[in-house]
């Protein structure tokens, strides 16, 4: 393993390399652009052998990512705010497909070029799973398991990971980079599935609606399987850990300084590493305060934060 000082987006271009991706597509919008650009540069270089695919918008970007994860590529795309909504159309037949794409938010308002996560909120019903990180080392190792459990045979559901624009993306910071070998490991290549969707479904042609058959068979299939990846990303978590030595909680929820406190402030993205700092400030002070980070919205681990719930006399959720 080796550190070198990156901006986020580095990290999530860098991960695609360590992830080994065969296709990437993606369409430059602030403040996601400098991905688009060192995935670029790093084809131009011939750092690893993957096609990039350059469209002239975001939902071209996600169309060519799903008809590569249909004959069995590893994809990845990314975009932020207004791209997002772009891509809206293909992303519900990303979802719909069961294609394990994985794809960076790099967040911003739609209204204003400030973060805020309002554009990865408004996806909630294209049938991804959606996760939120703090920081850039959070960034490449949260892509690293997004490529372990979307592509599980007993997944294969498409995952977004959310990171904050400007905060984040052009924030340099150290991050520690693990052996190309070391990954290769621990993330195998992915391989092709048959169509999963469910016999009494008729599917005998890719991109359209389902037709003469039970559609709602498909989507309660769909269903069961985000609330399936529950467990499957704690199994992650927990072989991420043992392969690098990082883990971020149970991968659905990390508690912070959460012993024998009375409140606790509940936060996800980079303002969970401000809660850190002020959590840290008001223990010094003597009061009883934690913090629980939020990393997986969908699925949303109620479980897990009802059982915190037992044990504080209350939640603030910034």
């Amino acid at each position: 393993m080796s550190y070198e000082v990156m901006v986020g987006n580095k990290a999530a271009a860098t991960a695609c390399k360590l992830a080994r991706v065969q296709v990437a597509s993606a369409f430059p919008i602030t403040p996601q652009t400098t991905i688009t650009q060192y995935l670029s540069e790093m084809h131009a270089a011939g750092e690893w052998d993957f096609d990039f695919v350059n469209v002239e918008g975001e939902l071209s970007s996600q169309v060519v990512v799903q008809g590569a994860s249909r004959v069995g590529a590893r994809t990845f795309t990314c975009t932020s705010g207004p791209g997002l909504l772009y891509m809206h159309h293909p992303m519900q037949t990303t979802g719909s497909g069961r294609l394990p794409v994985v794809m960076a938010v790099v967040h911003r308002s739609y209204k204003a070029m400030q973060p805020d996560h309002s554009d990865l909120m408004s996806q909630q019903w294209t049938g991804w799973s959606h996760w939120y990180v703090e920081h850039a080392q959070e960034v490449l190792d949260s892509l690293l398991m997004a490529y372990k459990v979307a592509e599980d045979p007993r997944v294969r559901i498409p995952v977004a990971v959310g990171y904050d624009g400007y905060v984040l993306s052009y924030t340099a910071e150290p991050v520690d980079i693990p052996d190309q070998e070391l990954v290769d490991s621990w993330l195998p290549p992915n391989k092709p599935m048959p169509s999963i969707i469910p016999d009494e479904v008729d599917k005998k042609s890719f991109g359209r609606g389902w037709g003469g058959g039970d559609p709602q068979m498909a989507w309660k299939v769909h269903h069961d399987a985000i609330l399936g990846i529950e467990p499957i990303l704690k199994e992650t978590m927990d072989s991420f850990e043992k392969t690098f030595g990082r883990r971020y909680g149970n991968g659905l929820v990390q508690e912070y300084m959460m012993d024998d406190v009375d409140v606790a402030i509940l936060a996800m993205g980079t303002i969970a590493g401000t809660c850190k700092a002020a959590v840290e400030k008001m223990q010094k002070e003597g009061k009883k305060v934690g913090l629980i980070k939020l990393r997986s919205f969908i699925p949303f681990p109620e479980n897990d934060l009802k059982e915190i719930a037992k044990r504080v006399e209350g939640i603030a959720v910034v």
